[in-house]
């Protein structure tokens, strides 16, 4: 028993655990997965046959544009929390301020959107 609660202890004092467990981590985390699901259900069954035609026709009241819309915005946001997750990553290693104050500007922007 002494042996397990000395290994839980040593695995919450690791670096990889502190890191997962800040809440910005986890909201990002978080943010992937779900931008993740929206663009990979829009792209696996967005677009259906109807029982009349063989054409393809978006699920979303027939608009083509809105399945097009809501698969980019899926993307481009999957591949912002993906950025700034990796940003956060080598923010320690980061020693020039004004880079770190264009990261933090452009996380700001991205996130106010």
């Amino acid at each position: 028993m002494r042996r397990l609660v000395t290994a839980l202890k040593d695995f919450a004092d690791n670096d990889i655990v502190h890191f997962l467990t800040r809440p910005q981590i986890i909201a990002r985390i978080l943010a992937a997965v779900f931008s993740l699901i929206i663009f990979a259900g829009l792209v696996a069954e967005g677009y259906q046959n109807l029982t009349t035609s063989s054409q393809l026709h978006c699920i979303l009241n027939d608009n083509g544009a809105a399945c097009c819309y809501g698969i980019t915005v899926g993307v481009l946001s999957f591949l912002q929390c993906l950025l700034f997750l990796g940003f956060d990553i080598y923010d320690t290693s980061i020693s020039n301020h004004k880079f770190k104050y264009a990261v933090l500007v452009l996380d700001v922007t991205f996130s106010s959107k």
